[in-house]
């Protein structure tokens, strides 16, 4: 696993940003990202984690998986009262199927849909259209008003 520090310097001193870089860089680290924070300027630097020879990387472990093996549940008996329910015939659906007829008048779909619209008569920016005509609510500048339509 990585290890992560931070260096900063003075953003009036570059150079000593610089010097610590490559001291840290001779110890093992490399930068990350430089960013600034406030008057100064902040290296982050990440290096792997070394193992020394006093502290020896412990061995992997190798789960080995185990088999578990179960037998059927065997059967329960039920408490008094609590029986089975007698098997019962399942309806069955019609086999005709009644034909619906409808009787509605088809709707009348108009070219323009409802809506904000400029305003015809010019007395203001925006007009609503209802679909079929207009209507009287009226707008400017973001406010409502009802203005009736002129014909």
């Amino acid at each position: 696993m990585p290890e992560f520090i931070s260096v900063s310097a003075s953003s009036y001193d570059p150079a000593s940003l610089a010097s610590k870089l490559s001291e840290k860089s001779a110890e093992g680290w490399q930068v990350v990202a430089i960013v600034p924070t406030g008057g100064d300027i902040t290296a982050f630097l990440s290096r792997g984690v070394q193992a020394t020879t006093a502290t020896a990387a412990p061995a992997q472990v190798v789960p080995t998986p185990t088999v578990i093996t179960t037998s059927a549940p065997s059967s329960v008996a039920e408490p008094a009262g609590w029986g089975t329910a007698p098997a019962q015939a399942v309806p069955q659906a019609a086999s005709t199927v009644p034909t619906i007829t409808t009787s509605a008048a088809p709707v009348s779909v108009s070219g323009t849909p409802a809506g904000w619209y400029h305003d015809p008569s010019g007395r203001f920016e925006l007009r609503y259209w209802d679909g079929t005509q207009w209507t009287e609510h009226v707008s400017r500048a973001g406010t409502q008003f009802t203005d009736p339509p002129v014909a």
